[in-house]
């Protein structure tokens, strides 16, 4: 969805990240600098669940210390994917089940070769997918019961995730649902064509 720019991960709703920009409570993460309003990029529609339209405009930021400029993107979206991360979520889930791709993309009305997409890039990450958010879980709760490797990669994977989002609620609180948390927790790459590594929290 977005190209050019850096990408910082943001809350889902506008109306709390602008307060922190006007605060000066977001960070550079190239320097630690402080972020400032910088217009906007450019606006795109992105196919929620049942088809329904919704327009994200991401904000622009500019670093006062190193003058980097940087994409301010909604945790609810993926980079170079037009369907929210919670639909793309859901697909996940029913392939994690044991659906096929066909009756997935029927129940979420998304074409089937876009859901195929989905999970054959899924699929092929799935181990990396796996092994960070295993890490992540690990590191967010150290008590936590990190999951075991068993049934399919795709399926480990998935569930690596759900355990490292529901280590995330307990420690910092709630959030939106275990993809919009994918999302922010994999820089917005979580289906990216990219052997860029996921970033870290610290």
């Amino acid at each position: 969805m977005v190209r050019g720019a850096p990408v910082l991960m943001v809350e889902a709703d506008p109306a709390g990240v602008e307060p922190a920009l006007a605060a000066g409570e977001l960070a550079c993460p190239g320097c630690g600098g402080v972020l400032g309003g910088w217009g906007w990029a450019r606006g795109r529609w992105l196919r929620g669940r049942g088809g329904r339209q919704q327009r994200v405009r991401p904000r622009r930021a500019r670093c006062r210390a190193c003058r980097a400029t940087h994409v301010l993107l909604p945790v609810g979206v993926l980079l170079r994917r037009r369907d929210l991360a919670s639909v793309i979520g859901s697909a996940l889930l029913a392939k994690a089940a044991g659906s096929g791709h066909r009756p997935i993309a029927v129940g979420l009305e998304v074409p089937a070769t876009t859901v195929r997409g989905w999970l054959r890039r899924f699929a092929a990450r799935a181990e990396l997918i796996a092994g960070h958010f295993a890490r992540l879980a690990a590191w967010l709760d150290p008590s936590v019961a990190v999951p075991e490797p068993r049934g399919s990669p795709l399926a480990y994977a998935v569930e690596a995730i759900g355990v490292a989002a529901m280590a995330a609620a307990r420690r910092l609180g709630a959030h939106a649902g275990p993809f919009q948390f994918a999302s922010g927790a994999s820089g917005g790459r979580l289906l990216c064509n990219t052997s860029a590594p996921f970033p870290w929290p610290w």
